[in-house]
């Protein structure tokens, strides 16, 4: 390779930094999953996690895809700072991709000043946590980010109403903002490719199976999940077909939804899979999927079981009414409207063929619109024009 002069366009190989504040299962953490198992030959990625833990390693090509791990201490360390332009210079990194506010500040200062190269830097927003929901993000971090994309080549959201929030909420120029939807690997799913998936979870084929897969994490509203499951529980209690609810994740609001379940009477109908590898399967053995959050960017949970066929029943929030057409893949309501949406599972038990329509309605959208091939295409579209442009606008 020739230094910092020569022509970035005429490049044949174009490394990239993915920048994540710990690889773990996360929306954000998969999109940098299938950015590198499914990227073009001439796109080199690494992939840096800040921090532990990173469980999604087991899942990564290392063959084709380097992983490092800083193992950031908490707070603020400015070790990481130049652990990660050592790294920059190191692999001679053209693209720092940097993944959500937790990286936004190490990687920006390592790759625009202490780093040698100049590479491309883009930050890429996925989402708020409870906290930010609740409450007014504190003004020093707003003025953080919005003096960070003073120096920023690129700003991603992964869905519309995310761009027009996050650029009312930290004063940057909305058109500066650009949207690529995440993408999934169709194929992977569906109920025909897994036939034995109940059977691995110890669920009978006659159950009635009510899923979540994700982070236990308060914005999800995972005592939400276990209170609607009750409600569907008490009316089918009579019924000779059994209702089960199936949780695959873990995460800090496990065993608030472990204590929920025994305190409501339905522990024993409800299973903690835990962390697992096998997600498609998991999502085969489900009849309905439900994720009743308080704040979705564009969740990457809720492609992957309409990419299974599964309806859905979820809240009008973020970028999920981007994905689910109401009334035609599932059904949206207003976060907190347990009754309504444990009824419209209940209208999906009792009337089978329109469970069937709304999850086939759902699957032909995913393939049509959230394709993992699309998605890879736009980022790296997205990589050679930044590099192809002399001056590099900023998002501000």
């Amino acid at each position: 390779m020739t230094g910092e002069g020569e022509n970035m366009v005429d490049r044949q190989v174009i490394r990239v930094l993915h920048v994540v504040h710990a690889f773990q299962t996360g929306g954000a953490e998969r999109v940098v999953l299938d950015l590198t198992l499914f990227s073009n030959p001439t796109i080199v990625n690494y992939v840096c996690s800040l921090s532990e833990p990173h469980d999604l390693v087991s899942q990564l090509d290392l063959a084709t895809t380097e992983f490092v791990s800083l193992k950031k201490r908490p707070g603020n360390d400015l070790r990481i700072v130049c652990d990660l332009a050592r790294l920059i210079d190191e692999k001679r990194v053209d693209v720092v991709h940097a993944q959500g506010w937790g990286t936004l500040v190490e990687a920006l200062i390592s790759a625009k000043w202490y780093a040698r190269r100049r590479p491309a830097f883009i930050f890429a927003f996925h989402g708020k946590s409870m906290a930010e929901v609740s409450h007014v993000i504190p003004r020093r971090r707003r003025a953080a980010q919005r003096i960070a994309h003073l120096f920023t080549d690129g700003c991603i959201v992964p869905a519309s109403h995310m761009a027009d929030d996050y650029a009312q909420t930290v004063g940057l120029s909305r058109e500066k903002i650009d949207v690529i939807y995440n993408g999934v690997d169709v194929k992977k799913f569906g109920r025909a490719i897994c036939p034995t998936a109940r059977e691995v979870l110890g669920i009978s084929k006659s159950d009635f199976v009510v899923g979540f897969v994700g982070r236990f994490d308060a914005v999800k509203d995972i005592q939400g999940i276990v209170k609607i499951f009750a409600r569907v529980r008490e009316s089918l209690s009579n019924d000779s077909r059994i209702a089960r609810l199936l949780f695959v994740g873990d995460g800090e609001e496990k065993q608030v939804a472990e204590r929920l379940a025994s305190d409501l009477g339905i522990r024993e109908y409800v299973v903690f899979a835990g962390l697992r590898s096998d997600v498609p399967r998991c999502l085969a053995a489900m009849d309905v999927y439900l994720q009743p959050s308080h704040y979705e960017g564009h969740s990457i949970s809720i492609l992957e079981a309409m990419a299974t066929g599964l309806p859905i029943i979820s809240t009008r929030v973020g970028g999920t009414p981007e994905i689910v057409c109401h009334g035609h893949s599932g059904f949206l309501f207003i976060p907190g409207e347990y009754d309504l949406m444990a009824s419209a599972i209940l209208d999906l038990y009792r009337h089978p063929g329109l469970c069937a329509a709304m999850g086939s309605a759902g699957r032909e959208r995913v393939t049509e619109h959230f394709s993992v091939a699309t998605m890879v295409a736009q980022y790296e579209n997205l990589y050679h024009r930044l590099l192809g442009i002399a001056e590099r606008p900023c998002v501000v």
